[in-house]
């Protein structure tokens, strides 16, 4: 790592230590540094909670004066809106307001509040002082209805709740317990016995959905694109017009082909007349009704895509169209014959109508409707593109779901990111008949996403930030990591489990987190 010298002298006008200057300005801007938590501080400093905490105001404090300096100095800068800006703020959908008791039902939507067992083992709870949440509870009520029992005494309610509360504390961790090499083990072993790399998505044979153990790894990688992405989109209860929507197989197809990106070469056979020099689209009805088009829509959204004069054998319902290149109005055939298209304007055309978008949305190559729930009805997606398929009418935001974490993470943010990463690998664990502890899975999501962003379980992301060298230099890349410390004079302070096993030397975890010592009895 680097030492970056305008931070470290930044914080020492500040009257922060050298020391503590240089060990703070290791490879961080003052962006970076400045952020930082006073639990932060403490670790990378080795110092007590009461001097970090004393670091952490004085940055505070120099980045508080620096913005009211600059605003004191501002300048007020009038621009005026361009069009384009103007037109995308009009399609934006207005943002919902947040309505707390809606979205409590909604979180509590399978917790029967009536139900007889699930009153007792809340009044147990109170009166033995154990926090337990309504899910928590429910999921104890289905537990014993499972088992047959219609009534329990108030004894055996307690009894369960102090149950619950023993668990509760047995799954708790301990200090110095080494819970990233646990999840580590708990999720690397079932991983190995992942065979299974693929599935059949539903509704479409000729479709394979990554699954298992490459899926896993797409997640712990943090890919931008996985390999195959895919939505499932639901709907709202009613459309604009107060019609069922959601229950309404025909206004959902409607729905779905207005979502799926539609391209020239999807609706129409492209053929190029050398000879007389132009192009021939004969329009495919049997594609374009399925995609909810005709032959006029085409005609006019070609013409204002290539802003060229294009002929139809039919006003009302063409069937076939013919498109010149360098023909931007009808007068404008007569100068053919002197100055005729050449040969490479016809390609380059060509290639331009074949790839042009005429209708959806792009990235969602497929769209397909299927059938939920109490006659509900959802669309499912090959390809995803969450702000987008946001802004459609008619589309249920809250529940519709992406398995692209990125997109995620870039349109509804860092905590949205943290829980599809949770419920992708949890999905992915259970689809291959596997069952791992959900708090293993919290680990990993947390580490990932701590930083504000996703980062990847690699050396690009969160093992290349680890402020050991040995530990760095073990996981990957040993030599380079070893030459860089020792360069510009680095240190490592020995404290996790990885470099103390390189070195030969106890960890402090366990019995190695106390140091034992005998003192003989004074004679």
């Amino acid at each position: 790592m680097v030492v970056k010298s305008a931070t470290k002298k930044k914080l020492m006008d500040l009257q922060i230590d050298e020391e503590y200057a240089h060990k703070l300005a290791d490879d961080r801007k003052w962006d970076d540094v400045k952020v930082l938590t006073p639990g932060q501080i403490a670790q990378i400093c080795g110092i007590d909670s009461g001097t970090a905490q004393r670091i952490s105001d004085l940055m505070a404090a120099s980045t508080k004066s620096a913005r009211s300096a600059a605003a004191s100095t501002e300048k007020t800068v009038v621009r005026r809106k361009s069009a384009a800006s103007r037109r995308r703020r009009k399609s934006m959908l207005p943002l919902e307001v947040f309505d707390n008791d809606s979205k409590i039902s909604q979180i509590l939507r399978d917790v029967d509040h009536q139900d007889e067992i699930y009153q007792q083992l809340l009044s147990a709870s109170v009166d033995a002082n154990v926090v337990l949440t309504p899910r928590m509870i429910m999921d104890l009520t289905e537990g014993i209805r499972a088992r047959g029992t219609k009534k329990i005494t108030p004894a055996k309610a307690k009894k369960v709740i102090n149950s619950a509360k023993a668990s509760l504390m047995i799954s708790r961790a301990d200090p110095y317990e080494a819970v990233g090499i646990t999840t580590a083990q708990s999720i690397g072993e079932p991983g190995t016995q992942m065979t299974m790399r693929t599935f059949h998505y539903a509704g479409v044979a000729t479709v394979n959905v990554t699954q298992g153990l490459p899926r896993i790894i797409e997640i712990v990688d943090a890919r931008k694109t996985p390999n195959t992405p895919t939505m499932r989109i639901f709907l709202n209860e009613q459309n604009s017009k107060g019609k069922p929507l959601r229950t309404n197989e025909k206004l959902v197809r409607e729905i779905a082909a207005g979502l799926e990106a539609t391209t020239t070469s999807d609706i129409a056979n492209i053929d190029v007349e050398v000879a007389q020099r132009y192009l021939s689209l004969k329009l495919n009805k049997s594609n374009m009704r399925l995609k909810n088009m005709n032959g006029a829509e085409v005609k006019d959204k070609l013409s204002r895509a290539l802003r060229l004069y294009i002929q139809s054998d039919s006003d009302d319902k063409p069937s076939e169209l013919k498109i010149i290149p360098g023909v931007a109005k009808k007068d404008d055939l007569e100068t053919l014959a002197t100055d005729p298209p050449t040969y490479t304007d016809l390609l380059q055309l060509e290639d331009k109508i074949k790839k042009l978008q005429l209708k959806g949305i792009r990235g969602i190559a497929r769209a397909n409707v299927q059938a939920g729930e109490n006659g509900e009805y959802y669309i499912s997606t090959i390809g995803s593109n969450l702000p987008k398929v946001s802004e459609f009418a008619g589309i249920d935001r809250s529940r519709t779901y992406t398995n692209n974490i990125n997109e995620i993470q870039s349109y509804l943010g860092i905590e949205a990111a943290r829980q599809a990463i949770i419920n992708e690998m949890s999905d992915t664990m259970e689809g291959a008949g596997l069952e791992v502890d959900v708090r293993h899975l919290i680990t990993v999501s947390d580490v990932m996403t701590s930083s504000g962003e996703v980062r990847a379980i690699g050396r690009h992301g969160v093992s290349g930030t680890k402020h050991s060298i040995l530990a760095r230099s073990a996981f990957e890349v040993t030599v380079s990591h070893l030459l860089r410390a020792g360069i510009i004079g680095e240190r490592d302070e020995l404290r996790g489990v990885t470099e103390n096993i390189v070195v030969g030397q106890p960890i402090a975890l366990g019995t190695g987190s106390v140091d034992l010592y005998y003192i003989p009895d004074e004679a």
